[in-house]
């Protein structure tokens, strides 16, 4: 039984996502999901606009654990 490409593909995704949710990295099509649903009126960043936004927010304000 061989397993056709776009399930190889969707399930690699499906991990993909699983695996950036672990570690923490943002999910930029959620994000635009939730922006078009929530914040029509909104400017829609670039994905780059995004991450950076991210990092600054994640990084900036100092350090993200006590010891």
């Amino acid at each position: 039984m061989t397993i056709g490409r776009p399930i190889l593909t969707s399930r690699f995704r499906a991990m993909l996502l699983g695996i950036r949710r672990i570690v923490g990295m943002p999910d930029y099509a959620a994000y635009c999901a939730h922006l078009q649903r929530a914040h029509p009126a909104s400017a829609m960043p670039s994905e780059r606009e995004y991450f950076d936004t991210y990092l600054k927010d994640r990084y900036e304000s100092g350090p993200t654990r006590c010891c």
